[in-house]
């Protein structure tokens, strides 16, 4: 810009809202990359692995509570986790009686 005289000094502008952006967009990043891992898995165990589907969501759940744990993610994880678990269940349960 022009070379002139400036009032701004280095280091002064608030950038609290800048930050706040940053933390949610990494917490989305977090719990979302976990989740999308986890989606991935369960299926791979069941399809790729050959494992039947309670056996494979079992192990998906607790390689979600020790995700949780790795990355310090809040109660709300394992609440969703424990939730998706009891949902997935429930349908691969309709789902095994028709097959």
């Amino acid at each position: 810009m022009a070379g002139g005289h400036s009032d701004y000094t280095r280091g002064t502008m608030k950038v609290d809202a800048q930050s706040g952006t940053f933390s949610g967009f990494m917490g989305g990043t977090k719990y979302g990359g976990a989740l999308i891992a986890l989606v991935v898995i369960m299926p791979t165990l069941v399809f790729a692995v050959g494992m039947h589907w309670f056996p494979a969501l079992v192990a998906t759940v607790i390689l979600g509570f020790i995700t949780g744990l790795a990355l310090k993610l809040k109660g709300g994880w394992y609440v969703g986790l424990i939730g998706l678990a009891i949902l997935i269940a429930f349908f691969s349960f309709i789902l095994s009686l028709f097959a």
